[in-house]
């Protein structure tokens, strides 16, 4: 996995470049507008910098409908929807309200031992805009005064409570004890929070009297080591950058998705108001952190909360960043305390509220089915995408969680009557909670708050615009006001798309025209592409195999290269006894020749790659012709620090003979005229399916960063892959896997064109195609058996298969004019993969490994170890 990833905000209205340095791959940018989260772009680092017209641009491609709800919203709030509206028109407008109501806010963070946590914590709270009431550092049960020194010498204004009984829910029945504001927020100590976070929390609870909890977005504070990235992509604590209201039927039973209250978020990030706690309860100090539970106090407290019919708010506005576990073994151990408190949580809800036993089956059931089983499918069929056994221990942590909670509670629980999570809410009856009434809505106007009446329990909203319906939807409002804000958010969320488009009989050109004044805003100015230095050296290693004339017309093309960066070319003769060194070496004095006696294609790139400098290096073959600007058109991706290889487009460079023509049907070298990014991302969306590394390109053209060879666990090309062995091909498509393991990028760029000629007799043609069929068999065969992806199984017994069968149905019924021969033997070299393979591993083992351990990159060359390498001696 390439490392590390800088986590980022971004303010598209004040764009900047960032300088992140050349340690970082990538950033992970949160894009923010006038404050508010649209969204994550994963965005690569250039030259050590984070250039905002790349961010521009991802944003205008991956977050334009998270633009166009967010401007619908903050219409509907200020003016309505008078006229065709534009971004430029809301870009830089603040949202200039004022709260209806001051509420005192009190900030506690509960710790135990971990003062260099609590520092960086406080520091960020001390940075808050909207000052807080209070703030209370609660040191649970702690072995040592260091924390307590801290906060006394550097942070005053920090309150400092010690709580003797070990227990997280213990600390914060304990903060709610002691403090005194109306809102009482929580946050963690290895967390820090945004400057807006208190204000987003304020403003929530302000202006909506239904809201009771509110939760917020928390995004990685760091992702600098394997299990960090991990924990992110297994699903993290965030929630998305959507606002959601969850609220039951008062005195209903609750339904089984909203006993999953973990979709609000986490105890990291959460705010419940105080007048609130004496009918729902306090937390659950049989629950959480420190108990035999091992955790879920936060979403037992948050089921309390929806159980009672308060609105319970995750506000992505309320951002804080937290730092996940660094290790392998602690993120093991996290994933073991969550599957495990999970199951206490479900034991605890089943306990407690009977009425709701059926919603926690239903929901025990979906967790097996939906979450453990079917993450454990994929962690086991698809490689690349999570550590099985890091899946295995959330199940086994959820196992062997049988019976602790009645355990806790019992050792933890002395007397019942004085629990602190006691329920009392209110019950409502069954008649008043059907009661809905109709509503009409105008949006041409401003919104205003929606007064029902305390008789009804939900509206239906039909939204017209000048007296044309839009549509409706269903909002619950247990007889309250439902404030201007939470209509506002509801409306856009459901018809922003229909308000972009009133004011044009065709809806694309509503959409073409928001999306230019959008791509104006997130880039204002035109910008240059960026540019590989020029004095970052470049080496181009070209292996032949006695084709004197092919050989020649190759190295012409490289010797007209357009380029003033540093260039290296060097031959590697993989048939050294047809002497053409000898026949081209006084034609070409630039190029340097090095021999390869052991046949084989990647035998001898390898051989080429070891002795190689330069930090670029680039690939291809005798056969090819490449164009004047194919080299800086080849390595300009790799300004990017994310890139580790890069493609071009191959086209024919004779069409002449039937053969030639034929090859062409077969599909060619041809991966299409756009520029195309394969990535970590794109490498695990492939689910259960076979990843089509072969639709990449190949080593004809090809440029990879040097560095990466060097990589434990990735190195050079594997030598029982490639011509002239007895597998055939496939070297090129498990080097491209190999990186996307790793985590790396691959770009195809079709403007890096070469031409190659094909094999021109029919013959050259059948042997050609039938190592192709035992390559890419021999290929997915690697795959299942040195890196244990079962996704080639998928394409060995049942893609293969089939799409041999849709040839053959096609060709019978005319469809296809691709001959019957050549269909065959592709057919029959398919049969044969596994046995190619196995001699391969043979012959490989007979021959020895290429030279992977050299040190080519700013390391000398052993002379004599060059003499046994050329000589084919045993790496």
């Amino acid at each position: 996995m390439l490392l590390p990833v800088k986590p980022l905000d971004f303010e598209v209205t004040r764009p900047r470049d960032v300088e992140v340095g050349d340690c970082y791959r990538s950033a992970r940018v949160l894009v923010r507008w006038m404050g508010v989260p649209i969204g994550k772009l994963d965005v690569p680092v250039m030259g050590g910098w984070l250039r905002a017209s790349e961010v521009g641009a991802r944003a205008l491609r991956e977050l334009s409908d998270s633009f166009g709800r967010e401007m619908m919203r903050r219409a509907l709030l200020v003016d309505g929807i008078d006229a065709s509206l534009l971004v430029s028109d809301c870009w830089t407008k603040e949202d200039s309200r004022s709260p209806r109501r001051r509420l005192s806010v009190s900030v506690i963070v509960c710790t135990r031992d971990r003062p260099d946590d609590v520092e960086k914590c406080l520091a960020s709270l001390s940075r808050l805009r909207e000052k807080p009431l209070e703030i209370l550092l609660v040191d649970n049960a702690p072995t040592t005064d260091a924390t307590k020194i801290l906060v006394v010498e550097q942070f005053s204004d920090v309150r400092y409570i010690r709580e003797e009984t070990p227990g997280l829910d213990h600390a914060r029945n304990r903060g709610i004890r002691e403090s005194h504001g109306d809102i009482v927020a929580y946050t963690d100590d290895d967390v820090e929070v945004d400057a807006g976070w208190t204000a987003a929390l304020h403003h929530a609870f302000a202006e909506d009297d239904s809201v009771g909890l509110v939760t917020g977005l928390v995004e990685p504070a760091e992702q600098e080591t394997e299990a960090q990235v991990l924990f992110e992509d297994y699903g993290g604590f965030g929630r998305g950058w959507t606002r959601t209201y969850l609220q039951s039927r008062r005195g209903q039973p609750m339904t089984w998705d909203l006993v999953g209250a973990g979709q609000l978020g986490a105890g990291a990030n959460m705010a419940v108001r105080r007048k609130l706690l004496h009918e729902t309860g306090c937390f659950d100090p049989a629950l959480d952190v420190g108990t035999p539970t091992l955790g879920g106090g936060d979403h037992e407290i948050f089921f309390r909360f929806l159980k009672s019919g308060w609105i319970c708010l995750y506000e992505p506005k309320a951002l804080v960043r937290h730092r996940h576990r660094r290790t392998m073994d602690e993120l093991r151990r996290l994933l073991f305390s969550y599957g495990h408190a999970t199951r206490c949580y479900f034991d605890r809800e089943t306990l407690n509220f009977p009425e709701d036993e059926a919603a926690v089956k239903k929901l025990r059931r979906w967790w097996w089915k939906h979450w453990a089983r079917n993450r454990w499918l994929r962690a086991f069929w698809s490689k690349g995408w999570f550590p099985p056994e890091l899946v295995k221990a959330e199940v086994e942590g959820y196992i062997k969680a049988r019976g602790a909670y009645a355990k806790a509670r019992k050792e933890i629980v002395a007397d019942e009557s004085q629990r602190p999570d006691m329920f009392f809410g209110r019950i409502v009856g069954r008649d008043d909670i059907r009661s809905v009434k109709v509503v009409s809505i105008d949006l041409a106007k401003p919104l205003s708050d929606l007064e029902v009446g305390k008789q009804w329990m939900q509206i239906e909203v039909v939204a017209t615009f000048r007296g044309k319906p839009l549509g409706r939807l269903r909002m619950n409002s247990h007889g309250r006001v439902i404030p201007v804000d939470r209509l506002a958010d509801r409306l856009a969320d459901a018809f922003w798309f229909d308000l972009l488009n009133l004011f044009d009989s065709d809806p694309s050109l509503s959409w073409a025209r928001f999306h230019a004044d959008l791509g104006r805003q997130l880039r204002p100015s035109p910008v240059d592409a960026e540019q590989l230095d020029v004095d970052i050296p470049a080496t181009i290693v070209v292996p032949t195999c006695g084709r004197v004339d092919d050989l020649r017309r190759c190295l012409e093309s490289l010797m007209a290269q357009e380029t003033t960066r540093p260039v290296k070319v060097i031959v590697v003769d993989n048939r050294p006894e047809l002497e053409t060194e000898s026949k081209l070496a006084e034609d070409f004095p630039q190029v340097e020749w090095i021999t390869e006696s052991r046949p084989g294609s990647s035998y001898a790139r390898n051989a080429g790659l070891a002795v190689a400098p330069g930090e670029i290096l680039a690939m291809t073959d005798d056969d090819m012709v490449v164009a004047p600007d194919w080299l800086e058109k080849l390595v300009a991706p790799f300004v990017r620090n994310d890139v580790i290889a890069v493609t071009g487009s191959v086209l024919p460079g004779s069409l002449e003979t039937n053969a030639e023509r034929d090859f062409e049907t077969y599909g060619g070298f041809q991966c299409g005229s756009d520029r195309t990014e394969f990535g970590a991302s794109w490498f695990r969306k492939w689910r259960y399916r076979a990843v089509p590394t072969w639709k990449l390109g190949g080593t004809g053209n090809l440029a990879i960063r040097a560095e990466f060879l060097e990589r434990k666990g990735v190195g050079y090309f594997m030598e029982c892959l490639g011509a002239g062995v007895p597998a055939g091909v496939g070297e090129d498509t498990l080097f491209f896997y190999r990186v996307m393991l790793e985590g790396g990028t691959i770009i195809y760029e079709p403007e890096a064109v070469g031409w190659h000629f094909h094999r021109a007799k029919s013959e050259d043609l059948r042997r050609q195609l039938f190592s192709y069929a035992r390559g890419h068999v021999a290929y997915h065969l690697v795959t299942l058996i040195k890196f244990g992806d079962r996704r080639a199984l998928t394409r060995l017994l049942y893609e293969l298969p089939g799409s041999y069968l849709q040839r053959i149905w096609d060709g019978l019924r005319g469809h296809c004019a691709y001959p019957w021969n050549l269909l065959a033997t592709e057919i029959v070299g398919t049969l044969c993969g596994p046995f190619a393979l196995w001699q391969s591993w043979r012959y490989m083992k007979g021959n020895g490994e290429g030279y992977r351990r050299w040190k080519y990159y700013g390391a000398e060359v052993d002379e004599s170890a060059l003499v046994e390498f050329s000589e084919g001696g045993k790496g």
